[in-house]
């Protein structure tokens, strides 16, 4: 109950947070000018707090040369918000999935090789998200050009959905990042003085690996994955863009207001925090239990 209790509140604080930063603009506006537009900032917060309420009735303005016209939000945003997380929980899946198996492979590998793979992926870390699109979308291109096969749409037409493609450039430096710090907790798991006994006691590697040192090494991948899931986000927007992709980044950028912000770090947030939050519960359980081990 303790608990619960705890996250209720993390999670109000959290909500609190986010609805004043979303007036924010208006208070550095009128900073800007010398005024102090206090009044305004609090009528703004209430405005939002209201049209949260009843986001079935928000429309934008959508200029088309010079007349202006008032079009429905509901339910089309509720579509860019989907695509966008879907997006975004693909990659962080399979950044996950791939960064351990990578792990789990090197990991067999006597340490001179190690070394070297890892020297790898750290120089891959360096590499910006822009080239890595740029490149992925490039050699799309190429062998479209070279074999007549499309491997995969290098933008969004329309109502049309593209999927791996956007994935897989979006988890790449996520992967290598978790690959990194998995790394760094299965070697710290290594050194462990229960892994030698298991060794002494004529356990295989792969079994030792598998059934000792991951189980206590993933918590901390958990944890330290929090980290990467906000990376993930400051790279999906440059995701959508290149893409043209129809997701609720591209949509809080070409129509920004404070509203809008306020609706889409809502719409990561939530998900997000509840999927953590439950994670947490899962592995403090587990830690409490002495499971781990």
């Amino acid at each position: 109950m303790k608990d619960f209790l705890k996250w209720v509140i993390q999670f109000i604080v959290a909500l609190i947070s986010i609805l004043l930063i979303s007036g924010a603009p208006l208070l550095i506006a009128g900073f800007q000018k010398g005024e102090f537009l206090w009044r305004e900032y609090f009528e703004a917060l209430k405005f939002h707090v209201v049209t949260i309420m009843n986001i079935r009735e928000l429309s934008i303005e959508y200029s088309t040369g010079r007349v202006f016209k008032e079009v429905a939000v509901f339910p089309k945003i509720i579509e860019y918000m989907t695509y966008s997380l879907q997006l975004l929980f693909l990659a962080l899946g399979a950044a996950i999935l791939i960064a351990l198996l990578g792990t789990f492979i090197t990991m067999m590998f006597k340490e001179r090789a190690r070394s070297r793979v890892k020297l790898i992926f750290y120089f891959l870390e360096s590499l910006p998200d822009i080239l890595i699109i740029t490149l992925a979308q490039l050699m799309v291109v190429i062998i479209f050009q070279k074999t007549g096969f499309l491997v995969s749409k290098i933008a969004v037409m329309g109502d049309e959905r593209i999927y791996w493609l956007p994935v897989l450039c979006l988890m790449i430096l996520p992967m290598i990042q978790l690959y990194r710090l998995s790394m760094i907790t299965f070697e710290s798991e290594e050194r462990q003085s229960y892994v030698e006994l298991a060794k002494s006691l004529g356990f295989s590697k792969s079994f030792i690996l598998f059934m000792h040192i991951f189980r206590n090494a993933i918590i901390s991948v958990f944890f330290q994955s929090k980290k990467t899931m906000w990376f993930m986000l400051s790279n999906l927007f440059i995701l959508e863009l290149m893409f043209n992709i129809p997701g609720i980044m591209l949509f809080m950028y070409e129509n920004i207001s404070g509203l809008l912000f306020l609706i889409t770090v809502l719409s990561f947030f939530v998900p997000i925090f509840i999927l953590y939050s439950i994670g947490e519960w899962y592995f403090i359980r587990r830690l409490r239990r002495g499971e781990a081990v």
